[in-house]
């Protein structure tokens, strides 16, 4: 199981809250915290109690997937030949800043990229394109030459709303949920880089 659906089973089972795969699919996979706490709790919910649940809910992550981090196969390989051809490289993702930090230095790579922006950087999640658009803006790149590698279906919609190509990767997702991608890989040593 996916480390963020098994972090939010945990997290909602301590709320006394069942969380199905259709409810992870369509109500917490590839949004903000405050959207998924608005989705679970209602629209009502306070920002301090978003905060709080946000909060509580990343700590279960951070504990769940300490013990199982590790670098997706050919991923280290993909950024050298990237930078070699001197392409610039970023994260756009709606994964918290302390949940990005932990990653990144977990597997050494807080200075591979040029750019990382996440939820805190915009105002609406995906599947609206503003994280994409924004990032290929602050790279001075047009999105429509932007290359995305994409593991949640509301991500690859997001990419692909934003007019770009899209690869997804099986890491969180069947290829079923990424049919909509452009290419579908398992990791990134399928990719042959020209």
């Amino acid at each position: 199981m996916p480390i963020h659906k098994h972090a939010w089973r945990e997290f909602c089972a301590r709320k006394n809250i069942v969380l199905t795969d259709d409810d992870f699919r369509n109500k917490v996979s590839g949004l903000r915290n405050d959207q998924i706490c608005k989705n679970l709790f209602g629209d009502d919910i306070s920002d301090e109690d978003i905060e709080a649940y946000a909060a509580e809910k990343e700590a279960v992550y951070r504990e769940i997937y300490k013990p199982y981090i590790k670098e997706v196969p050919g991923l280290t390989n993909v950024l050298e030949r990237l930078k070699e051809k001197n392409l610039k490289l970023a994260i756009a993702t709606t994964a918290p800043k302390e949940n990005r930090k932990f990653v990144l230095e977990a597997l050494n790579m807080q200075d591979s990229f040029d750019i990382i922006l996440g939820e805190e950087d915009v105002q609406k999640g995906k599947p609206n394109p503003e994280i994409y658009l924004k990032t290929a803006g602050l790279l001075k790149v047009d999105p429509t030459t932007c290359l995305v590698f994409e593991d949640s279906p509301v991500g690859v919609a997001s990419a692909k709303n934003a007019g770009m190509t899209v690869v997804g990767i099986t890491t969180s997702h069947s290829a079923e949920e990424l049919k909509d991608a452009d290419i579908i890989i398992e990791d990134f040593t399928e990719l042959e880089l020209v």
